[in-house]
């Protein structure tokens, strides 16, 4: 298991999928709505993350599950999701 930094641009590249993931699905303006008013727990949501990755990785990669917990960690990265699907980027 690495714990390496992931670069800016992989991060905006996973935003941009989770974007266009949420858009996908119909769930753009519930997304929206639900990082606003969760923003400020984001940081525990992503430690739950964490917690449950071992429960998480019978569904998702390992990657995703983990890439997922730093989203949720960084208020930055929260706050360009939010941006992103404002926008219809994604």
């Amino acid at each position: 298991m690495t714990n390496r930094q992931v670069t800016p641009l992989e991060q905006n590249a996973f935003l941009d999928q989770v974007a266009t993931a949420i858009q996908r699905r119909g769930l753009r303006l519930p997304a929206i709505i639900a990082l606003q008013i969760g923003h400020p727990l984001t940081f525990l949501g992503g430690q739950l993350v964490w917690v449950a990755q071992p429960a998480l990785s019978l569904f998702l990669p390992t990657q995703t599950i983990r890439q997922v917990a730093r989203l949720l960690e960084e208020t930055d990265a929260v706050q360009g999701l939010i941006d992103r699907l404002e926008t219809g980027e994604g």
